[in-house]
């Protein structure tokens, strides 16, 4: 369980309370944890998987606006702020993840002052990455945008392989396919990533950065450093 950064920064005393009320399984592609408007019943920590942040409109289209994986939590904001969850919490990609009941991490909150602060910040941490979604959408060009996405996903999942289709990138990037493949192309022309059939591969991770919008350094300028596993 270790793999998930924010169980793997858990004090002691706050990974004791909680480590009785953890439970592991696989999640699968699609699969929706929690409902757009509902509560937040139970807290997910990925280690495998990834999970998406997704709003859907009255039409039924929808969007995703954030995928979170080994750093993450899933449903932090309305958890912390005991709202509904204004998206649905999607598997984007299937793997593990360990949860429990949002109740009881709730009860470790209240005592833990510790705890409290760390979930906020990790809650800033994702209000920092929405904003600086919101601006590179605006501001960055295809390829810069594409190269930060790809290094935000090789680090959540700690590989260099990662498995995303040209129809994941686009609805990710908000993009057409045919504007994410001319990105890709331009990317693996500058010898950066390797990719078919759904895989893409890191090869060049210093050229893909800085082939990346300034977005990704800013950012990781200002997260702190993962923490260790408790002793």
């Amino acid at each position: 369980m270790f793999r998930n950064q924010t169980l793997a920064a858990l004090c002691a005393p706050d990974f004791a309370a909680l480590r009785p009320h953890l439970s592991e399984r696989r999640v699968e592609r699609g699969e929706v944890l929690v409902e757009q408007g509902s509560a937040v019943e139970y807290i997910y920590f990925p280690t495998t998987a990834l999970l998406s942040n997704t709003v859907t409109f009255s039409d039924g289209r929808s969007a995703e606006t954030f995928v979170m994986g080994v750093e993450g939590v899933s449903g932090l904001a309305p958890f912390l702020a005991e709202a509904p969850c204004a998206w649905a919490v999607e598997v984007k990609v299937a793997g593990s993840v360990w949860f429990a009941p949002a109740r009881v991490l709730q009860r470790q909150v209240d005592a833990s002052a510790s705890l409290r602060r760390d979930l906020l910040r990790l809650s800033n941490d994702y209000q920092t990455q929405a904003s600086f979604g919101v601006a590179c959408a605006a501001l960055h060009n295809a390829p810069s945008r594409l190269a930060r996405l790809l290094l935000l996903h090789g680090d959540r999942r700690r590989t260099d392989e990662l498995r995303l289709t040209q129809e994941d990138l686009a609805t990710l990037l908000g993009m057409q396919r045919t504007t994410v493949n001319a990105a890709a192309l331009e990317l693996k022309a500058g010898r950066a990533i390797r990719y078919s059939r759904g895989i893409i591969r890191i090869i060049d991770r210093p050229a893909l950065e800085q082939a990346a919008c300034e977005c990704h350094s800013l950012h990781r300028s200002m997260t702190p450093e993962p923490a260790t596993a408790p002793a």
